[in-house]
């Protein structure tokens, strides 16, 4: 298996990426969402494997995601512009009458090659799983299905119901912290790592097989902090981090949160989600309510032995959104390479609906 030895040919293939995601603007328009230049749809049925779609290389598959991203963000700025001036009640009205999809520009590029991805598998998911709660019933949104491992809705439409994708001469499988690579032309390997995650078969150690990223056992699998021990100075920073949960504010409004911190040392991210949540029309729904979400205090990095100070984040964000999302991430197209670690009651998310705002720690032991 290989770790890092794949690390200098994917650093040359990120030169079109720059060093901080933030800096990407709309890019090249042959990504635009109406564009099949470079992306496939690719069928591995005789394989037992749902469809999936094929992208040149890594940085394609980087440059496409920031691009609906930004899309996404544009389409629903602009429906606030115009209609934002509606109360709670009657713009979620509005919205859900006029058949508003606030994710239109991700709608388009699954559509264009007829593919079921799996953010729209998550998002039917959800939906049935709502239909479920009455006004007054005591649930957890944040134990939706809709909390999948992967984290971002642009990155969901482009990768198939099991998070898979080929990526150049790759069949990729992601994972919670990264992706696993196996090459196209050895679909035994593959089927391995889909159907014995764990690895008993022995494909963790064969040489064909490239990990990237955190692996702990299963795609979705989660690093447990609780087995950390401290640094030199009694401290405890880690990486590797995604934890999940709601705030209740009323009878039928509600939100879920959610942090994550990446530390792959080629993607290094920093991320928050809040999602709001009200019982109207006689149903649970996400629906667009004023909330929030921050990202605070310091984090650490994997240059220092010691939990020593890297960078002090001071992101927020107040939207009338469904969902809001803030992020600090690097990707490393040359020089020094870091990875993010939260610092113990330290590093934090902030989540709310208008003006409760909610802190949550990344890392408390």
């Amino acid at each position: 298996m290989k770790f890092k030895s794949i690390l200098a040919a994917f650093i040359c293939s990120l030169t079109i990426v720059s060093c901080s995601k933030e800096d990407i603007g709309n890019g090249d328009s042959s990504l635009q969402t109406k564009s099949s230049t470079g992306i496939t749809k690719v069928s591995f049925s005789s394989s037992g494997l749902e469809d999936m779609l094929s992208f040149p290389d890594m940085a394609y598959f980087v440059n496409t995601q920031s691009n609906l991203e930004h899309q996404v963000e544009d389409h629903d700025d602009n429906f606030i512009a115009q209609y934002g001036n509606m109360n709670e009640d009657d713009l979620i009205d509005f919205e859900e009458d006029s058949n508003f999809d606030d994710e239109l520009p991700l709608t388009e590029f699954e559509n264009n090659y007829s593919f079921t991805s799996l953010r729209v598998h998550l998002i039917n998911a959800e939906n049935t799983w709502l239909d479920q709660f009455g006004p007054n019933d005591n649930f957890d949104v944040s134990e939706s299905p809709y909390h999948h491992f992967i984290m971002d809705e642009a990155m969901r439409a482009m990768l198939n119901v099991d998070a898979q994708a080929q990526i150049g001469e790759y069949l990729t499988q992601f994972t919670r912290f990264g992706y696993i690579q196996v090459p196209v032309n050895n679909m035994e390997l593959f089927l391995n790592v889909v159907n014995d995650p764990s690895g008993n078969s022995g494909w963790m150690t064969d040489e064909n097989v490239t990990i990237v990223g955190g692996y702990y056992g299963s795609p979705d699998g989660n690093f447990d902090p609780q087995s950390l021990d401290p640094d030199t100075n009694g401290a405890y920073c880690v990486a590797d981090i995604d934890s999940k949960g709601q705030i209740n504010y009323t009878d039928n409004r509600k939100v879920s949160w959610r942090h994550k911190l990446r530390g792959t040392y080629i993607f290094t991210k920093a991320k928050a989600k809040t999602r709001g949540f009200k019982h109207k029309r006689g149903k649970w729904r996400c629906r667009r309510l004023n909330i929030n979400v921050g990202l605070e205090k310091e984090i650490s990095a994997n240059t220092f032995d010691d939990c020593d100070v890297y960078e002090t984040l001071g992101r927020n964000k107040d939207k009338k959104r469904r969902k809001v999302k803030i992020k600090r991430e690097i990707i490393h197209g040359s020089g020094q390479l870091l990875k993010f670690k939260a610092i113990n009651k330290v590093t934090k998310s902030v989540h709310g609906w208008s003006v409760n705002e909610t802190d949550k720690l990344m890392l408390d032991i």
